[in-house]
């Protein structure tokens, strides 16, 4: 088996484990367990626990961060913020029930990290930053900038909550599920800019 074959293995194994057991009862063995991978070998590609952990992170942090830039900047900047957003919503949406086991994986880790480092992420993620600063040019008189960063939030953390919840079939993975979502995310924007 080549390395890529292998690490793609590991990886894929250790996000369908997270995201049906939890990352609080995750450990090493049990990915050599499932795959049948020598425990040096998978240490010779990953090294760590929390470099295997962090792989996997990154494969879904950067689709998810391309679906941020999906906001339509030129909509923003006419004042249509109801529709610079739809856009990102029905990519955003699309995109975490399509990688399903991988969404679960995600956010379990993203509560690890919030746990394990009290840091501001939207700080470093300059694309969250760059909407926030289109958003504030678009209404700068009725919207703080910690009142932009908890619409920005609120769209993302819904979106995700949403989509975790049609991933696990609470909810129909169909049009008229995300569009009826849409609306109550709409609902909660407009409410949130008066």
């Amino acid at each position: 088996m080549k390395r890529e074959e292998a690490e793609r293995i590991i990886m894929d194994t250790t996000m369908k484990i997270i995201a049906k057991n939890g990352l609080a009862s995750f450990s090493m063995r049990q990915i050599t367990d499932e795959c049948g991978i020598n425990e040096s070998l998978m240490y010779r590609y990953f090294e760590t626990r929390e470099n295997l952990l962090k792989k996997c992170y990154e494969e879904l942090y950067h689709k998810i961060i391309a679906v941020h830039k999906e906001v339509d900047i030129e909509k923003l900047q006419n004042g249509e913020i109801i529709e610079a957003f739809y856009k990102m919503y029905i990519e955003m949406i699309d995109l975490l029930i399509s990688e399903e086991y991988r969404t679960l994986f995600y956010y379990e880790y993203c509560e690890y990290l919030n746990i394990k480092a009290d840091r501001d992420v939207f700080e470093k993620n300059t694309v969250l930053k760059d909407i926030m600063n289109e958003l504030r040019v678009v209404v700068p008189s009725t919207i703080t900038d910690e009142e932009g960063r908890i619409l920005i939030y609120y769209l993302i953390d819904m979106t995700s909550c949403f989509a975790k919840r049609i991933i696990r079939k609470n909810l129909p993975n169909n049009d008229e599920t995300k569009e009826y979502i849409w609306r109550i995310l709409q609902a909660g924007i407009t409410n949130l800019m008066k």
